[in-house]
């Protein structure tokens, strides 16, 4: 399903037909596939869905020709970032709800195997282990505090995740903002990046969690072994899980790409209006034109600035941009 963000990423179908209507108001359908290299089935394929997203609407001249315009880029991204925002709320809303329910759990006979709960911190950090370890061929988490782990087995596991990505096991880790603050834990996780690890944060993860082939999981509560009821809970198919996995994956889509340098020191003017313009879905050309810059000086810039981000697209730059107060 396309999703509104994509109009944004220049090298997309979706992207692209987008671009062309900023630029080219009022144009046909040929007029657009001439104008992007696509087909003709392809553009109204695209027109279609944008459509549906109210990005473009169809206009029809007065002799009767149908033609397309595109909505306003600085409205579309600014919904986007809304309803990026009420997803995170309502994830946050139901990861408390289901908080309740699993500070609930207590030692009982009945359990189906499907949910068992972790009472023991060193029970716990086995789990861990055996999750990487046995893990086929992908390992999904989400890294905040609190920090089980001691130094000796923190460096056990990272040597065990190192040879579970070199025999293929990929790897998708989701941080909290605060590895920012943590030299440390940034370190090494820019050293299992350059491994073949992907990385990304939120500024507050709702929860932490170790997820081996989207089969076997588990889910910490809290870190204070003195509480009566479970630290963790271990878990495999079952309801719970899918609902974790889904969890996972839109938390994932709602995180920005982890930056080597967060801090915006010497971000000059024309590099925050450049970010400003950016996050608004404004392309090369006409971010050099309303600054008075050539088309290549914003394309070095608008490179340079996507490296310091960690970002892939233009809209997920804007995006961490203003999660790091650069705007």
């Amino acid at each position: 399903m396309t999703e509104l963000a994509e109009i944004f990423e220049p090298d997309s179908i979706h992207g692209r037909v987008y671009a062309t209507l900023v630029q080219r108001p009022r144009s046909g359908t040929a007029d657009i596939a001439r104008h992007t290299g696509l087909s003709d089935s392809a553009v109204e394929t695209a027109l279609d869905e944008l459509s549906e997203l109210r990005a473009v609407l169809r206009v029809v001249d007065t002799d009767g020709t149908p033609r397309w315009d595109a909505h306003a880029p600085e409205s579309l991204s600014e919904a986007e970032a809304r309803r990026r925002r009420q997803q995170i709320s309502t994830m946050h809303a139901a990861a408390a709800r289901l908080s309740e329910t699993f500070r609930s759990v207590r030692r009982a006979q009945g359990w189906n195997g499907a949910v068992v709960p972790v009472f023991e911190r060193a029970e716990l950090l086995a789990d861990f282990e055996a999750l990487h370890a046995n893990a086929a061929y992908g390992v999904k988490m989400v890294e905040r505090t609190p920090h089980l782990s001691d130094a000796e087995r923190d460096s056990r596991i990272t040597d065990l995740k190192q040879a579970r990505m070199a025999e293929g096991v990929r790897y998708r880790i989701l941080y909290q903002d605060t590895i920012y603050q943590d030299a440390d834990r940034l370190r090494h996780t820019l050293a299992t990046n350059a491994r073949g690890a992907q990385a990304r944060t939120l500024p507050d993860p709702p929860f932490k969690l170790i997820v081996a082939d989207d089969e076997r999981a588990s889910l910490v509560l809290h870190s204070d072994e003195r509480r009566p009821d479970p630290m963790a809970l271990r878990i495999s198919g079952s309801p719970l899980l899918d609902l974790l996995v889904r969890s996972f994956d839109v938390l994932w889509t709602l995180s920005a790409p982890i930056s080597v340098q967060p801090a915006a020191d010497e971000l000059d003017e024309r590099d925050r209006a450049i970010l400003t313009m950016m996050s608004m879905g404004a392309t090369d050309d006409t971010i050099a034109r309303r600054l008075g810059m050539s088309r290549r000086t914003v394309v070095r810039r608008t490179a340079r600035l996507l490296e310091r981000l960690g970002a892939s697209t233009r809209f997920q730059a804007g995006v961490q941009a203003i999660r790091r107060g650069w705007l």
